[in-house]
C-alpha cells in the first residue's frame, strides 16, 4: 500500500490538504505533520509512529516543504530506506498526480512524472497574457 505524508513548518500541511481534498476528495493515506504548531512537540515522534506502522510491503511518500529546512533535514534521515521517497518543494499540482496514479506504477516514475509536470505548471501568468494580441483573447 502507497502511504503519503504531508510535513510542513506551521499549519501548512493543512492548508495544503484542505485544497487537495476539495479537488480529489478526501484521501484515507494522506497524514499531516504541522511542525512547530504547539511548542515542545517534536517532529520525530509523529514522524517515528507513522514509520513503525509501515510494513515492508507498503511505500510512504514524504512531501516536504523546503529543501534544507528543519522539517527536511528531520525526514533526511530515512532516505536510505527502500519503501521511503522524499519529494522536498512540493506544490499542489504534484500532490495531486502522486496521490492520483494507480498503485501498480513504479513510485519513482510516479515522482519523477510528478515533479516535471509541477513545474510546467509554474508559470509567470502577466507574461503570457501581455505576450499574445488582443485578438487572440476575441476566439
Amino acid at each position: 500500500m502507497r502511504k503519503f505524508l504531508i510535513a510542513t513548518h506551521g499549519t501548512f500541511a493543512g492548508g495544503i490538504r484542505s485544497s487537495l481534498e476539495m479537488i480529489i476528495g478526501q484521501q484515507e493515506h494522506v497524514h499531516l505533520i504541522q511542525a512547530y504548531v504547539e511548542e515542545n512537540k517534536g517532529l520525530e515522534e509523529e514522524l517515528g509512529a507513522l514509520l513503525a506502522d509501515l510494513s515492508e510491503e507498503d511505500e510512504l511518500v514524504i512531501f516536504t516543504d523546503l529543501l534544507g529546512g528543519s522539517v527536511t533535514n528531520q525526514v533526511l534521515r530515512h532516505a536510505l530506506k527502500d519503501n521511503v521517497h522524499i519529494v522536498s518543494g512540493f506544490n499542489l499540482p504534484l500532490l495531486v498526480d502522486v496521490l492520483m496514479a494507480g498503485p501498480e506504477e513504479p513510485v519513482m516514475e510516479v515522482i519523477a512524472h510528478a515533479i516535471q509536470a509541477a513545474r510546467d505548471q509554474m508559470v509567470y501568468v502577466n507574461g503570457l497574457v501581455t505576450s499574445q494580441q488582443p485578438d487572440d483573447f476575441n476566439d
